[in-house]
């Protein structure tokens, strides 16, 4: 996952070659928005129809920002891309400002932290045509979890400049309103009425250089918002791809048995208890090798000699197993083979 320097370094590589292009977009954007908005003078139905403008048409400029993200190149007429599927982008930009406001009801903070919540909906509706509006809250929401303090310090990192204009105007505002309440009712009874009469009224200075210089501060706060803001709608599409990439969930409505994974469900890659196996481990065979004998034991059983059919004729002789005495001290049978040959002789005619 990217950290907010690493983001501000793809925000200016996606905008190399597209500046004009996020430019003119973007002054378009609020140019036209500033126009729709004159319908606000007709009560009710004028707001009305300003938000039934301004929801698929805000949407649609964050899909234009998007694309320039992911090097589309799109033309200015992507702008009005939104109203392409007008009542699912419609209903989304009704949720997503009911909730935030009803949660805005609770304190200004609450709010803050939802908008951030739900700040992904619309670039899901981009990439998913198929999800509902509610389904696509819900997905901003789960990706969010644990990453709104990370967008909120990515957007301050680029709108803090703003502070600097701001608190200068708001220094002359205190000036020219100090100056105006000392020549107005800083009269002293110490002094005649003749002597503030005489005395040269500075008031008017004081409010011409408050003038010049909050329309100066205007200027200043213009050309930042120029410069600035088309980062801040391309960070925020850099911060959307990298949140998916890192933490890319389905939604409730997907079927996600189709889609199978090579990771076990115990990864034991964190530290985990790896899972035991209920089937036993297959023993190996055992070394296999011919005519090799090591000491007095040999480790195969020697080849079994060939036998000749007059052996086998002959009857084996049946081996005691309990006999203890070895082969080597076991005494011959000379007697039984004596007797027998003296009774064949004895028993041959003479």
């Amino acid at each position: 996952m990217m950290s907010i320097s690493e983001i501000r370094k793809m925000t200016k590589q996606s905008l190399k070659g597209n500046w004009g292009l996020a430019i003119g977009g973007m002054v378009l954007a609020y140019v036209i928005l500033g126009a729709v908005s004159m319908i606000n003078f007709i009560p009710f139905l004028g707001t009305i129809g300003y938000y039934i403008f301004a929801g698929p048409f805000m949407i649609g400029v964050t899909w234009f920002f998007l694309a320039i993200t992911r090097q589309e190149k799109p033309d200015i007429g992507y702008l009005f891309s939104g109203f392409k599927t007008f009542g699912r982008n419609l209903l989304a930009a009704v949720l997503v400002f009911i909730f935030t406001f009803l949660w805005s009801l609770l304190f200004l903070i609450p709010g803050i932290i939802k908008s951030f919540s739900y700040s992904q909906t619309f670039m899901i509706l981009r990439d998913d045509p198929n999800i509902s509006p509610l389904d696509a809250i819900t997905e901003s929401r789960h990706r969010m979890n644990g990453h709104k303090g990370r967008l909120f310090g990515l957007i301050l990192s680029y709108i803090w400049v703003f502070f600097i204009p701001a608190i200068v105007m708001m220094v002359l505002a205190i000036i020219a309103a100090a100056t105006t309440a000392i020549f107005e009712y800083g009269y002293d009874a110490s002094y005649s009425y003749d002597y503030y009469a005489s005395s040269t009224d500075m008031s008017p200075v004081f409010l011409l250089v408050f003038i010049l210089g909050y329309f100066l501060m205007l200027a200043i706060m213009f050309g930042l918002a120029i410069w600035i803001y088309p980062q801040v709608l391309v960070s925020c599409a850099v911060f959307y791809d990298d949140l998916y990439a890192s933490t890319g969930t389905f939604s409730d409505d997907m079927d996600t048995t189709d889609y199978t994974t090579t990771i076990p469900e115990d990864d034991t890659s964190f530290g985990a208890i790896p899972p035991v196996d209920s089937t036993p481990p297959e023993e190996p065979e055992a070394p296999h090798f011919e005519n090799k004998t090591w000491g007095a034991d040999s480790m195969v059983n020697p080849e079994s000699p060939v036998t000749s059919p007059e052996s086998e004729a002959e009857p084996e002789q049946p081996t005691q197993q309990n006999d203890t005495i070895s082969e080597a001290v076991r005494p011959s049978e000379p007697a039984d083979s004596e007797e027998t040959t003296e009774q064949k002789n004895e028993n041959e005619p003479k």
